[in-house]
């Protein structure tokens, strides 16, 4: 998780969507990639799945595999 506020940090502010991601955003983002559940945040499902749509809306994404795909192309996750 530190990664990912790490690169949250380092992203630029001309990247579309990008720079619209809040902090809980970010750190629900790598929940897609990575198959975490929401236990392992300590949030309630109800809550990450509230935060994952609007990441998707941001990232202008329909789907997981878009949202991974553009996430990772803005630089906010590896791989």
């Amino acid at each position: 998780m530190q990664e990912v506020a790490r690169l949250g940090r380092q992203r630029g502010t001309g990247s579309p969507g990008a720079s619209a991601l809040t902090a809980a955003e970010l750190r629900v983002l790598p929940l897609p990639a990575t198959h975490l559940s929401s236990a392992e945040l300590f949030v309630s499902l109800h809550t990450v799945k509230s935060q994952q749509a609007s990441v998707y809306r941001k990232l202008g994404a329909s789907s997981r595999s878009q949202a991974v795909a553009r996430a990772r192309q803005l630089g906010l996750l590896e791989g």
